[in-house]
C-alpha cells in the first residue's frame, strides 16, 4: 500500500512539474504553392537570419540561386525556363521574427508579396512548390508579313479534313475557270453583238460573286451528301446485315457550319450588289 502511495505521489509531482514548466509551440510545417513567370524572381525575405538551410529540387542547371552564407536574411530563386522547383527551407531564430514569400518582377521593377509569417521564436519549417510558366504573349515585335500569314493559313487549314480540302480545291478550280470563260464570253458576245451593254467592272464583280456562291453550294451539297451516305452505311451495315464497319469517319460538323455561314454571307454580299449598288447585268430572257 505504502509504494501505491509513493508510485501515486511520484507521478502527481511529476505533472505538476511539466504543468509549471515552460511550453514551447510545436514547429509549423506550412506549404505554399507559388506561380511566377519566367524571369520572375522567387524572394523569402526575413527581419532576422533566420534563414538556417535550403534544399531545392528540381533542373538545377535552369536555375539561378543566391550564394548566401548561412544564416541568412534573404534567398532568392529565378529561372529562364519553364520549370517546376520544390524549395524546403528552415528557418529558426530564438527571438521573434517575420519572414515573407515575395514574387519580383525584374522586367517592370512591380514586388508583390504573396503571403507572410510572424513566429514569435523558435522553427519554420517552410515547403513552397514554385511553378514557373511562359509569360502571356503581348502580340508579335515585328511586323506582321507573308510567313505570318502562311503560318494563320495552315493552322486555319488545319480544322479541316483532307477530303474536305481536295474536295474544294477540285470544285474551286473548275468553278474558277468555267466561271472566267463564262464571263469572258459574256463580254465579248456583248461587244459584238451590240444589243446589250458591255460588262463593266461592277457587273464582273457580281458575276463572280455569283460563281463563288454556286461553288459553296455545291461543295456543301456534295460533302453533306458523303456524310449522309457514311451514316446510312454505317446503320444498314450495324442494324441489317449485323456487321460491325470500321471505316474512316467523314463527318465534320465544323467545316458544313463554315461553308453554311460562309455562302450566307456571299449570298447577302451578291444580293446587296444587285439592289442596292444595281450591279446586276442586263441578260437576255
Amino acid at each position: 500500500m505504502k509504494k501505491r502511495i509513493g508510485v501515486l505521489a511520484v507521478l502527481m509531482i511529476t505533472a505538476m512539474a511539466l504543468l509549471v514548466s515552460p511550453t514551447y509551440s510545436a514547429t509549423m510545417n506550412p506549404q505554399e504553392n507559388v506561380n511566377l513567370y519566367t524571369g520572375n524572381k522567387l524572394i523569402i525575405d526575413s527581419n532576422q537570419p533566420s534563414i538556417k538551410s535550403v534544399v531545392v529540387r528540381g533542373n538545377l542547371t535552369a536555375a539561378i540561386l543566391s550564394n548566401n552564407a548561412y544564416p541568412a536574411k534573404n534567398f532568392t530563386l529565378t529561372t529562364n525556363s519553364t520549370q517546376l522547383y520544390t524549395v524546403d527551407l528552415l528557418l529558426s531564430y530564438q527571438a521573434p521574427y517575420t519572414s515573407e514569400i515575395v514574387i519580383s518582377d525584374p522586367s517592370s521593377g512591380s514586388r508583390t508579396q504573396y503571403t507572410s509569417y510572424f513566429v514569435s521564436g523558435g522553427d519554420l519549417n517552410l515547403t513552397i512548390f514554385a511553378s514557373f510558366q511562359a509569360a502571356p504573349s503581348t502580340g508579335p515585335n515585328t511586323p506582321l508579313g507573308w510567313a505570318s500569314f502562311y503560318g494563320w493559313v495552315s493552322q486555319f487549314g488545319g480544322a479541316f479534313p483532307f477530303w474536305i480540302k481536295i474536295l474544294y480545291a477540285v470544285l474551286g478550280a473548275q468553278f474558277a475557270f468555267v466561271g472566267y470563260r463564262w464571263i469572258k464570253f459574256e463580254d465579248e458576245r456583248r461587244r459584238i453583238e451590240g444589243h446589250l451593254p458591255p460588262l463593266d467592272r461592277g457587273n464582273k464583280v457580281y458575276l463572280w460573286t455569283e460563281v463563288v456562291f454556286r461553288t459553296l453550294v455545291a461543295g456543301f451539297a456534295i460533302s453533306l451528301a458523303v456524310m449522309i451516305g457514311e451514316v446510312l452505311v454505317l446503320l444498314i451495315a450495324q442494324y441489317l446485315l449485323f456487321v460491325n464497319l470500321d471505316l474512316v469517319s467523314l463527318i465534320d460538323f465544323f467545316s458544313i457550319f463554315f461553308v453554311a455561314a460562309l455562302g450566307t454571307l456571299v449570298y447577302l454580299t451578291r444580293e446587296g450588289l444587285e439592289r442596292i449598288f444595281d450591279l446586276k447585268p442586263i441578260m437576255e430572257d
